[in-house]
């Protein structure tokens, strides 16, 4: 992994980031993880671990402690076509009947029209024949059947799976010419739910409040005709820009833009999202978003009268991380350090974009912390409040410091209702409110919606 600590200024002069040997990812997760998040989602994909039962258990762990569970994701089968160590050393990749028949059952009842084979490390390394194997699927359960050329754990990071797995999703299509209307996907979104209550269903109501259609959600909830469907719209806009992959660019040579490429959060980024998903579609909407921004203002400089000033710390992966520094610089409040989960190929010009823009000024910065660094920045730094992945509770819960989630999905922290339901929450942890009393559950808050008259 690479990785970075020190001045924020010194790292976007040179983005040089050093490779660390030793390092180990706390929050346990890889390229297959993402890859399979994508694919879950999805209404008749179809993803099979290939190898180690081992690697199924590790990922099946990593999405119910990530939360999955709170959108059914961490309920839902993962397949293993697996095959053991000593079967991998001899190259013995033959298939047995037994498995032939039990996909036949789940094939009946998921009714899957993509297979997705996701090879782990050990069958990748040995340079097994993917292809061969993939043919066989096809062949046995007359599914179309692909896989994937990524590593499971060992990867630089998770973007890569998620690069990949678009990029299955995608490539079949590339070739194709599509009628266009004047309408945005939104991209970046895992999990099947439409619900007003999250994220996706606050920037879909967002949209339509604004006249803007939306034609299909990249990937959560969606079919494969939704993928193909989405190449009529002529723009992408991102829920969470950590889904982010170069294929997004690739797609805009097909008449699909690349807008709102940075997480709609704050009122700042919000108003910029808009804004740039306006103008792809040559849609003048900054009358409109004002008066939408209005119905949360009161609020909003209720909240920042109490927490203008105050230290904060604050994580996340690289959608969420820019999206909460908007958040936070609008509040106005002395953002002692930040903490990037893993870079992304667009962390570099994000970053550069809240330094010059937005006066983003912090006094450490980190790339891909280890929990080593987290301790040492609750025992350097005053924090009056750290927001954070759910691990993080335990740093602070040791330093006594208030405590925000910042990966728990259920309430939105997007669009101008966001910037409230978030500030609210630093609000009550700051007066003592524990979210994670239950170490495996969080807390939610009942979120801020208005409507317009």
């Amino acid at each position: 992994m690479r990785s970075y600590r020190g001045s924020l200024t010194e790292l976007l002069e040179e983005w040089k980031l050093t490779d660390n040997p030793f390092w180990a990812d706390y929050q346990i997760l890889g390229p297959m993880f993402s890859a399979l998040r994508i694919f879950l989602g999805m209404d008749d994909v179809l993803p099979v671990i290939v190898g180690s039962k081992g690697c199924a258990i590790h990922l099946r762990f990593s999405l119910i402690a990530w939360g999955e569970e709170d959108f059914d994701l961490g309920k839902r089968p993962i397949s293993v076509l697996e095959y053991p160590l000593d079967k991998i050393v001899v190259g013995d990749y033959q298939i047995t009947t037994a498995w032939i028949e039990k996909m036949k059952k789940l094939v009946e009842i998921r009714k899957p029209r993509l297979i997705v084979l996701m090879p782990t490390d050990p069958l990748t390394l040995s340079g097994t024949d993917m292809a061969g194997i993939a043919n066989e699927v096809n062949t046995s359960l007359e599914v179309e059947t692909t896989f994937l050329s990524i590593s499971a754990i060992s990867g630089a990071n998770q973007w890569v799976g998620y690069d990949a797995a678009l990029r299955a999703l995608y490539q079949p299509l590339m070739g194709k010419k599509y009628a266009k209307r004047n309408a945005v996907n939104l991209v970046g979104w895992m999990w099947p739910s439409r619900r007003r209550t999250h994220e996706i269903g606050a920037c879909i109501d967002m949209l339509k409040t604004l006249g803007i259609e939306v034609a299909s959600i990249i990937s959560g909830g969606s079919s494969l005709k939704d993928i193909e469907n989405s190449m009529e719209a002529k723009a992408n806009a991102m829920v969470c820009a950590a889904l982010a992959g170069d294929l997004l660019h690739e797609l805009e040579e097909h008449g699909m833009k690349l807008a709102g490429r940075r997480s709609p959060y704050g009122f700042s980024g919000t108003t910029e999202w808009l804004e740039d998903i306006g103008q792809a579609l040559d849609m003048d909407i900054k009358d409109q978003i004002r008066q939408l921004a209005l119905l949360y203002e009161s609020q909003f400089q209720a909240n920042k009268e109490i927490l203008r000033g105050k230290k904060v710390f604050v994580s996340g992966g690289p959608g969420r991380l820019i999206g909460l520094l908007h958040t936070m610089l609008d509040y106005e409040v002395d953002i002692q350090a930040a903490a990037l989960f893993w870079p992304h190929p667009w962390s570099h010009q994000d970053l550069l974009h809240m330094f010059e823009e937005h006066d983003l000024k912090l006094k450490e910065f980190i790339v891909s912390p280890s929990l080593y660094d987290l301790e040492e920045i609750a025992g350097k730094y005053e924090i009056d409040v750290w927001m954070g992945g759910y691990q993080e509770q335990h740093t602070c819960k040791a330093h006594g410091i208030p405590f925000v989630p910042i990966t728990v999905y259920t309430v939105p922290h997007v669009g101008f209702e966001g910037a409230v339901n978030l500030g609210n929450k630093l609000i009550m942890a700051l007066n003592g409110y524990s979210f994670t009393e239950d170490v495996f559950n969080a807390k939610e808050i009942e979120p801020c919606i208005h409507r317009q008259q």
